[in-house]
């Protein structure tokens, strides 16, 4: 992680825009973003999460994210979080609740695990639902208990992960945009 704000490399800067697009023009649109281990998709979620905190501070929104963990791998996010917002120039602004949430105003960043005894039915997802490490994500928990998160608020939904197999929950869905792709 950069100690101060990074340029954000060209690929990255694709999948940061066309995830803040689809937000901002309630698209609702469901991308997977697949870069080889230490290729910048938390910093890209990151970025996003701390833009869409900025321009809907007024409102209360949420943003969901979960990872496979809570320890180590949620509050890693928490903690990039937290240093992006600081780094461009939100420090004092943001405040941590209850362990798990970063508030800017009244917009909030939840951050969830979805291992499969989680309990996190509840939380809704009104502009972003995000998917930490998808390949590791079950494709029932997902599906069950994340999905319907963003359903009534036609959340834009991003998994983002690493190439695994062809039965990850990352895979299946990153073949249903390839064919979406081509139907375009």
């Amino acid at each position: 992680m950069c100690p101060v704000i990074c340029e954000l490399r060209p690929y990255q800067e694709l999948a940061y825009q066309a995830i803040i697009d689809s937000v901002v023009n309630g698209s609702g649109l469901t991308f997977t973003v697949e870069y080889a281990r230490q290729g910048g998709k938390n910093e890209v979620s990151a970025r996003v999460q701390s833009t869409l905190l900025a321009l809907h501070m007024w409102n209360s929104f949420n943003i969901v994210k979960c990872s496979p963990t809570f320890h180590p791998q949620a509050m890693i996010s928490i903690g990039r979080l937290k240093a992006t917002l600081d780094g461009v120039g939100y420090a004092g602004v943001w405040k941590s609740e209850y362990g798990y949430m970063v508030r800017m105003g009244k917009a909030r960043a939840v951050f969830l695990s979805a291992d499969r005894t989680s309990r996190v039915v509840g939380h809704t997802a009104h502009l972003l639902l995000e998917i930490d490490e998808a390949q590791d994500v079950s494709k029932e928990k997902y599906s069950r208990d994340f999905k319907p998160m963003g359903a009534t608020t036609n959340a834009t939904t991003v998994l983002y992960g690493t190439a695994w197999d062809s039965t990850t929950l990352l895979e299946e869905t990153k073949q249903t945009n390839l064919e979406l792709e081509r139907k375009d």
